[in-house]
């Protein structure tokens, strides 16, 4: 395997990571979710839109999507959006 397959494989895990990272505290806010989706999809055309790349950026936003109904549903209500 070359050095570029290998970072085909490496960056969109290690950029889902990032957007784990960066989104763990979010409410799902319109603004979040659009920066969520702009950043998502260009993760996968940065990673040439392969099908490995697909499944770890879906996961990865649901996995996301999942935390921020979590936040929200724990703030009762009481978040600042």
């Amino acid at each position: 395997m070359t050095e570029k397959e290998i970072k085909k494989i490496y960056y969109p895990i290690a950029k889902s990571w990032e957007l784990i990272k960066q989104f763990i505290d979010c409410n799902g806010t319109d603004e979040e979710c659009q920066k969520l989706s702009e950043m998502a999809n260009h993760i996968y055309e940065v990673s040439g839109r392969t099908k490995f790349s697909k499944e770890i950026i879906s996961s990865t936003v649901d996995e996301i999507d999942r935390i921020m109904k979590e936040n929200r549903s724990s703030c009762n209500g009481k978040c600042s959006s």
